[in-house]
């Protein structure tokens, strides 16, 4: 595929995330007098959302983050076209680059693998390799995540305890060398799927309607593998339908679709509000090892 093609593709795909976000945003305005409760509980929000949610969406960056660097830092050596990445750095670079991926041309990703390649002499073809990886574990986990909210709700145990047991087993499997980094790096992968999760509780909560957990996992399982859809900024506007259309299924409210929406486009806010800051900061780091490289 040319460059040109390529640069097509982009703009296509903006296209469509914006027609996915004005069609929400007619969805929300044609229910609004159903929504008035929400609105109503949003323009007041407490001051315990206010603060849990930036700090519980940067944990799950910084799970991102480590999930990466555990798969770039296999064998711990910088031998096999995989490097050596400090945890302060990647943490940094998720964090640029995740702002960077609001622009166009998802210059994040493109930023990232000329990182690797300029500074831990990462070839990109391992990049690539390590972004598919990362791809099949999220897919992985949200499923797992999804199908343990489903059975725990079926044989009415706890879902705590339910989704816990995974973690369990994946630390069982640290102690071997080979497996290690993989395990942590589900492991961390699955931590932000729940994480999500609890944000997505936290939203509902804070729009005046209380979700059960299992309600809350089916959500982010289903809202972790709509982030891959092929649109700007992890599926902007894709990922609002996905979350709308879900909410519409496994709840009774009235106007699920449209909160769905405002759900996971407040989840979108919350996002902006902890990368654009961190983002900012995260550059002049990067700049200097640039530099060094």
């Amino acid at each position: 595929m040319s460059a040109q093609d390529k640069h097509r593709m982009r703009i296509v795909g903006w296209v469509i995330s914006i027609l996915l976000l004005g069609a929400a945003g007619f969805t929300i305005w044609t229910r609004w007098d159903d929504l008035s409760k929400a609105i109503v509980s949003i323009e007041r929000p407490s001051p315990w959302s206010l603060v849990s949610l930036p700090c519980i969406m940067l944990v799950a960056l910084g799970c991102v983050s480590e999930s990466f660097r555990q798969l770039l830092n296999r064998k711990g050596v910088a031998k096999d076209g995989f490097g050596l990445i400090e945890r302060g750095e990647m943490f940094w670079l998720i964090m640029v680059t995740g702002m960077l991926n609001w622009l166009p041309m998802r210059a994040g990703l493109i930023g990232r693998t000329v990182y690797h390649s300029k500074v831990n002499g990462i070839p990109a073809t391992k990049s690539l390799r390590v972004l598919l990886e990362a791809i099949v574990i999220l897919i992985s986990v949200a499923l797992m995540a999804f199908l343990l909210a489903v059975l725990s709700n079926a044989m009415n145990v706890n879902v705590i305890v339910v989704l816990g047991l995974p973690v369990g087993l994946l630390c069982l499997s640290t102690f071997n060398k080979n497996l290690r980094p993989f395990s942590f790096a589900i492991i961390c992968r699955y931590l932000d799927v729940l994480l999500l999760a609890l944000r997505y509780w936290i939203i509902f909560g804070l729009m005046d309607y209380d979700i059960t957990p299992e309600t809350a996992i089916l959500l982010a399982g289903a809202g972790s593998i709509a982030s891959l859809i092929p649109l700007p900024t992890g599926g902007l506007g894709g990922r609002e339908w996905i979350i709308g259309l879900v909410a519409s299924w496994i709840t009774v409210f009235p106007a699920a679709i449209a909160l769905g929406l405002i759900a996971d486009l407040i989840n979108r806010l919350v996002e902006l509000i902890v990368v654009i800051p961190f983002g900012l900061t995260g550059q002049h780091f990067i700049r200097k090892k640039l530099s060094r490289g």
